[in-house]
């Protein structure tokens, strides 16, 4: 069994800021789904019409709210989608902002969706 204390470790060696929480569980979370760096300050600039109705920007529900997203691929594909104003890069989320963590079904509900094999 691991123990906190070498998670912690982990978490600390790779750049990742250990949660407050500190629970095994959400630490693991952390180490298996952030990267290290800074997270991004982004703000919605349109809401996701249809074409983005599969895809993780829809976690962003407020054009008028700030969110902090870790560094992580959920970031990057949210990014990606071109619909977010990035404001800037910090290791941790100001008061102001809304904590948009990597959800634990993220690789279920977002990687797979768009390499359906029955397209080939």
């Amino acid at each position: 069994m691991v123990t906190k204390a070498q998670v912690a470790a982990k978490l600390k060696k790779a750049g990742i800021p250990v949660p407050d929480s500190a629970k095994v569980a959400d630490m693991e979370h952390r180490l298996n789904t952030w990267k290290s760096g800074e997270g991004f300050l982004v703000r919605l600039l349109r809401n996701p019409n249809n074409s983005f109705a599969n895809h993780p920007v829809t976690l962003l529900e407020d054009k008028s709210k700030l969110y902090w997203m870790p560094n992580s691929q959920m970031a990057d594909d949210i990014i990606s989608s071109r619909i977010v104003l990035v404001l800037g890069r910090t290791h941790k989320p100001s008061n102001d902002a809304i904590l948009l963590d990597v959800p634990s079904d993220y690789d279920s509900r977002w990687n797979d969706g768009g390499n359906n094999d029955t397209d080939s």
